[in-house]
């Protein structure tokens, strides 16, 4: 399963991640999510909830206190980025 990530912002010592596919809800066998950015894999994350605070009718905000600067620092000049549930070969 992949999922496209539309934003990421950083507040509070956690990072939010915005979605607006609800296939997000559905948790991956592993609990791992595998991120990559214009199909180079760029790191998993591993303790992701939804959000409590932040809520957007039709969109999904996951919250995780995992380090994603890497990713956030470059996001605005990627294409494509994206979420799995497995590791694949892009």
């Amino acid at each position: 399963m992949t999922i496209p990530l539309l934003d990421i912002v950083f507040q509070n010592d956690r990072y939010y991640l915005l979605f607006d596919d609800e296939k997000i809800l559905e948790p991956p066998v592993t609990r791992e999510w595998h991120i990559y950015a214009d199909g180079e894999y760029t790191c998993s994350i591993n303790n992701c909830k939804v959000s409590e605070l932040l809520k957007v009718p039709g969109k999904i905000f996951l919250e995780t206190r995992e380090n994603l600067n890497k990713l956030e620092n470059s996001f605005r000049r990627l294409n494509h980025v994206i979420l799995s549930s497995d590791k694949i070969n892009l």
